[in-house]
């Protein structure tokens, strides 16, 4: 019989190259990142959460080559060229460019709740259940590490949510619009745009990350998030029934335009509405009596929004611990 060589069991260590220690968060929220990109329903909402502004386009697509072919039979057009007072020559009259993000996050927010939930509910929850803290924090990762890798993994897939259907919007319009005042009504809108989503994307992981880390599954911490998106939201619609209800004087009408945004549809809502700097003016695809409220102020925003998300990674910081002492 042959003989088969010996195996060189000398030991060598690594000499190839080092990553530098403040990129190990990287390695965590990349983790998270793969996660997310596999699932298809991740894709699907997304989709969904951004059916305003493909519908906004369609027809905004319709009364433009209406109105050309208005032009080209010589009729007579409304809007910025003056003309007719009908609702396709006056359409485009009516846009407030900016109104149409704040709009398009409306009709899309409780898609985007679901996003949070699919993304978030379950990123420090899964791990307590498995005690994978003991594994991650054994390693040569600090806590900052691990928050912040987790933090990012959940804002970056909840942000790309939000602002990919914003952007293809915008260039739509950039392309498409300019002469309807798409860029001259507000030429720092695109700018604005990365702000806003920026910071509703981030309340929303701030909060999600600090009531995962209070759960040991995901399933559960999805169920309070949900809960109190729902039971928040509902509180802050009594004010637009009391609204509708009839007459209100001003100072309660005062009180409700702040009760409005007690919740947290609300607070994304009142960040919308400060940084784009409109109080909104409703769907412009028909004339219709629509509940308005008054952009909330700046003060206020910051309780709502800041406050209680600094809180929530407050928490995820105390409850991210590798061993769980008991006395």
């Amino acid at each position: 019989m042959a003989e088969t060589p010996l195996a060189d069991l000398t030991y060598r260590g690594y000499d190839g190259e080092l990553s530098s220690p403040h990129s190990r968060w990287m390695v965590i929220m990349l983790h998270t990142l793969r996660g997310v990109a596999k699932k298809k329903s991740y894709w699907v909402l997304t989709v969904i959460s951004s059916l305003y502004y493909f519908l906004f386009m369609a027809i905004a697509y319709f009364v433009q080559n209406t109105l050309n072919t208005m032009e080209a039979n010589g009729m007579p057009q409304g809007g910025r060229r003056g003309g007719g007072n009908d609702f396709i020559s006056s359409f485009f009259d009516r846009v407030v460019w900016a109104d149409q993000f704040l709009t398009g996050f409306s009709f899309g927010h409780l898609m985007l709740m679901a996003i949070v939930l699919l993304v978030g509910a379950g990123v420090i929850a899964n791990d307590n259940r498995t005690n994978a803290l003991l594994v991650y924090l054994s390693k040569p990762c600090r806590k900052i590490d691990y928050v912040f890798g987790k933090w990012m993994g959940v804002f970056i897939p909840i942000c790309a949510a939000m602002l990919i259907p914003a952007i293809v919007f915008y260039m739509y319009g950039v392309m498409n619009y300019r002469e309807h005042g798409f860029l001259a009504d507000d030429p720092w809108l695109g700018p604005k745009l990365l702000i806003v989503i920026s910071l509703a994307a981030a309340f929303q992981t701030s909060l999600i990350v600090g009531i995962s880390s209070m759960f040991n599954q995901g399933r559960i911490a999805g169920a309070v998030y949900a809960g109190f998106y729902v039971l928040s939201g509902v509180f802050a619609g009594i004010a637009g029934i009391v609204q509708e209800g009839g007459d209100v004087p001003k100072s309660v009408m005062t009180m409700l335009d702040r009760v409005h945004y007690m919740s947290i549809y609300g607070g994304i809502e009142g960040l919308y509405k400060v940084i784009l700097q409109t109080d909104g003016s409703g769907v412009p695809l028909a004339d219709s009596d629509q509940t308005i409220f008054d952009r909330p102020p700046l003060v206020m925003l910051i309780g709502l929004v800041v406050i209680p998300a600094l809180i929530c990674m407050f928490v995820a910081w105390r409850r991210v611990r590798a061993v769980e002492v008991v006395s």
